[in-house]
């Protein structure tokens, strides 16, 4: 992702943590715009995961996967929202489409980037 795409995604402040735990040791934390078709479809793209966990900006848990399949949720609302996104591609009747994904690198080296003082003149 672009600086500037990043920068949007963040501007909204409607921005989910997926965080990816591969069967072998490891983490890949990811951060993508809320919604119930995002949350579906990364879920999906990374249907080879141990573990997938979705929490928002301030690290509550939106819900949780064991593999593909959701395990727990707090909140049965978003649920709802997500299963008719997500079982057509589970079931093979849709495929996962691509959403704008930034990894937590990505996202780190943009705010980096804010707090970096601007060149010029001082008045």
């Amino acid at each position: 992702m672009t600086n500037k795409e990043i920068g949007k995604m963040f501007e909204n402040n409607n921005v989910v943590r997926g965080d990816v735990y591969p069967y072998e040791e490891g983490r890949s934390e990811y951060w993508f715009e809320n919604s119930p078709f995002n949350i579906a479809n990364f879920i999906m793209q990374h249907r080879d995961a141990k573990e997938i966990i979705v929490t928002d900006t301030v690290d509550r848990k939106i819900l949780n996967t064991i593999g593909e399949f959701i395990d727990r949720y707090p909140d049965q609302g978003i649920l709802q929202k997500i299963l008719p996104h997500l079982i057509p591609i589970q079931m093979g009747e849709a495929e996962p489409q691509e959403i704008f994904v930034a990894t937590d690198a990505e996202v780190e080296e943009y705010f980096e980037m804010l707090d970096e003082p601007k060149m010029g003149l001082e008045l």
